[in-house]
């Protein structure tokens, strides 16, 4: 009787309640335009090297990794430079081997609750919906452009002159297409296999959320690639990423499952990028530096596929 109530005192007396993803999105753009090129400078401005580019173990030099701060290769070996590297704080299990996981592990954990069992997450769904939809009238299309600008802004951003990378331009080409290929078929065998309707109906291709998958892959690329130049630009991507899945709760198109399963197969897929990152190289014969003798380049057109051969000898 109450809801009745309700409905017919709505009708009557209609108001409109604005929602504040518009003011957010705003201010959000214009974080990202600011810190970004902010931190860039300062890292172009007051760059300096914490180890040498070479050094002298047992009278045999020993290159610097420009993957690890921590790690030398060459001759020399952890032992030989008179003391075993340590992890501060100890090891706990936030810096084991396998902690990477345990945040899209819970995500996926989650959204596979809610969708697949009578649980109150489940129930979570339904409520977030109806408080949703009842005080929001509006629906806003930045989720679209994030879609897209976020994976161009983790691949190209490498290229800004001072911006340096954890990879060079090839190894963060094939982590970004192994990450994308990863996420986009595991979203995709999902929507197929579930078929879960939307909040709003129609299509039966809601879970999980493809926004957020591809947003939040973005958002863990940017942070594992420049949190050397700044820690603050993963960060923004993260926040990116969160409001991705926001919106599309908010636009109606998906549950708020959707969006957190969604979030775990981000994370999980750039993870798998940069864990097959050696074997790529190990089947292609791709070699660093001097040692570089064969590269392998998928060829695609419009009707036809191959791949493009360089050896160098």
């Amino acid at each position: 009787m109450r809801n009745k109530q309700y409905i017919t005192a709505s009708r009557c007396c209609p108001r409109r309640v604005t929602c504040p993803a518009g003011k957010f999105t705003k201010y959000m753009f214009r974080f990202m335009i600011i810190i970004i090129p902010a931190c860039c400078c300062r890292e172009m401005m007051c760059q300096k090297d914490t180890l040498p580019e070479q050094a002298m173990v047992s009278n045999r030099p020993v290159v610097q990794d420009s993957y690890r701060r921590d790690a030398v290769y060459g001759s020399a070996r952890p032992g030989m430079t008179g003391r075993e590297p340590q992890r501060e704080g100890g090891t706990t299990v936030f810096n084991r081997r396998g902690s990477k996981f345990i945040l899209p592990a819970t995500f996926i954990a989650y959204g596979t609750a809610a969708r697949f069992n009578r649980l109150p997450v489940r129930q979570a769904d339904y409520y977030i919906e109806r408080e949703v939809r009842r005080r929001v009238d509006r629906r806003y299309a930045a989720d679209d452009y994030f879609e897209y600008g976020m994976p161009a802004l983790a691949y190209g951003l490498g290229f800004i002159p001072g911006v340096d990378s954890r990879h060079g331009h090839r190894d963060r080409t094939i982590i970004m297409a192994t990450s994308l290929i990863v996420m986009k078929g595991s979203v995709e065998a999902l929507k197929r296999a579930t078929a879960v309707a939307r909040p709003g109906g129609g299509e039966r291709n809601s879970f999980p959320s493809g926004h957020t998958a591809v947003t939040m892959m973005s958002a863990h690329i940017l942070y594992r690639e420049y949190r050397d130049v700044s820690p603050w630009i993963g960060y923004g991507g993260y926040l990116v990423a969160a409001a991705t899945g926001a919106l599309r709760i908010v636009n109606g198109a998906h549950w708020a499952s959707d969006v957190v399963m969604g979030a775990g197969i981000g994370l999980l897929s750039a993870e798998a990028g940069y864990m097959l990152l050696p074997v790529w190289h190990s089947l292609f014969g791709i070699k660093d530096a001097a040692g570089k003798r064969f590269v392998a380049v998928p060829a695609i057109g419009t009707d036809s596929a191959g791949f493009g051969f360089v050896c160098r000898f």
